[in-house]
């Protein structure tokens, strides 16, 4: 499971390789820049991230020189290209984790009151 560093710069490479048929070069500095600041990454963590994503199968990474600039040459792997796929499944799990956890509560908190209204009437 990705972290939220890693779902943004997933979300960046993922959305540069669609619009250039599952493939694109892009540099760390445009990675940056495209992330929310929050983050608070440098290079080194951006090539940290992108190693592990894609020791994770989610695209093949090649660093080049291009005008005296290093940049990642990245073209998407089936499981990168399932990418937008598995963040909606992900959002449909929590919603439906949620729904369930609501409707124990829900069931909960009626056997309480019942248990609680039976043992009053025994007292009495």
């Amino acid at each position: 499971m990705l972290n939220k560093k890693e779902i943004s710069v997933m979300r960046c490479i993922y959305s540069l390789c669609k619009r250039n048929n599952d493939s694109c070069i892009v540099s760390n500095q445009y990675i940056l820049q495209s992330i929310p600041e929050k983050f608070k990454l440098n290079d080194a963590k951006i090539d940290a991230i992108l190693n592990q994503l894609q020791y994770d199968g989610y695209f093949e990474c090649t660093k080049s020189e291009r005008k005296n600039e290093t940049v990642n040459v990245i073209s998407l792997m089936p499981k990168g290209k399932a990418f937008q796929r598995e963040l909606l499944q992900r959002r449909r799990e929590l919603v439906n984790n949620f729904f369930w956890r609501m409707i124990f509560a829900a069931v909960g908190a009626t056997v309480g009151f019942v248990v609680s209204l039976l043992l009053r009437g025994m007292q009495l």
